[in-house]
């Protein structure tokens, strides 16, 4: 395989492990980290102020073989975040929606007592994080705890909220509990161009940011309104209403067809609502609402 400007990390290190050296020296010291797996040798070279070429011509060049031990025992744990004193680590395993029962909660304490961690932090993303745990003792912690990692980093479907809906709160007009659950079965941890957030309400009050992340779903008492290409960040963006009144049956359908929309057309590291100002948005509306119904619906 010969490397190029957007060859992603992964793949660079996943052909030939030894490039791993190369990498590390010229600075990418988590190169476990979702984020840098998925960064391109262009993005990388930028990142470090290196050389481009110079870079390509190093990992090209490179003797097939293993990364050094050194290497090795740099890379960043199984599902960890990096901490601020560069020594160590947050866990975040998945909790979809928030919800969870008593005996979880017991099994998160107990493990964070185990080893040592310095808190336990509530997350935006609906998580409980595990903050500050060693090195050595992240995957001790995940095979106590038993749970899949959330994906709080890299270049994917992140975080699926969703709040209480009618299944328990009493200003709910749709079922987004239910509608949450599917959402997040089949698609967090999905790779894409960027960071991709979703968020669904149970009504018009949005407790779950649904105008202001990447694909917002909120409920009506008609149905279902569906914002696209809202983002936080340095250059904040409020979403773009794509469709009111959904029915709950289409939802599913009309979220496919954006998904795969926005793996078609946006860039590398591209967020929705970045590919919307370059593309427009009827280009996705069209796409996506052609042919209504997307499901059997019946009242």
């Amino acid at each position: 395989m010969h490397f190029n400007k957007d060859t992603k990390i992964k793949d660079v290190i996943e052909e030939n492990p030894k490039t791993a050296d190369i990498l590390q020296e010229i600075g990418m010291q988590c190169l476990g980290c979702p984020s840098s797996a998925n960064e391109s040798v262009e993005g990388a070279a930028r990142m470090h102020n290196y050389d481009l070429q110079g870079l390509l011509d190093r990992l090209n060049q490179t003797e097939f073989g293993q990364m050094s031990t050194a290497t090795a025992a740099g890379a960043q744990p199984r599902g960890a975040v990096l901490q601020r004193d560069k020594t160590t680590f947050a866990i975040a395993p998945h909790i979809p929606g928030g919800i969870t029962d008593p005996a979880t909660l017991r099994k998160l304490a107990d493990v964070s007592e185990k080893y040592g961690a310095a808190c336990v932090k509530v997350t935006s993303s609906q998580r409980l994080a595990i903050v500050g745990l060693k090195k050595e003792d992240v995957e001790k912690a995940w095979q106590d705890l038993g749970m899949d990692p959330g994906h709080a980093a890299g270049l994917c479907v992140r975080s699926v909220k969703f709040c209480p809906g009618t299944t328990f709160c009493k200003r709910g007009q749709q079922d987004s509990v239910a509608l949450g659950y599917e959402i997040d079965k089949r698609y967090h941890g999905m790779e894409l161009p960027s960071k991709f957030k979703i968020g669904i309400s149970g009504c018009p009050n949005k407790c779950t940011d649904s105008a202001t992340i990447d694909l917002g779903i909120m409920g009506t008492s008609k149905g279902f309104h569906i914002y696209v290409g809202g983002n936080g960040g340095v250059k904040p963006r409020l979403g773009d209403l794509l469709v009111e009144h959904v029915h709950p049956c289409e939802v599913l359908g009309i979220v496919d067809r954006i998904i795969e929309f926005y793996r078609q057309n946006a860039k590398g590291q591209e967020r929705i609502g970045r590919m919307l100002d370059r593309l427009g948005l009827d280009s996705l509306k069209e796409y996506a609402l052609k042919d209504r119904p997307l499901a059997d619906c019946k009242d």
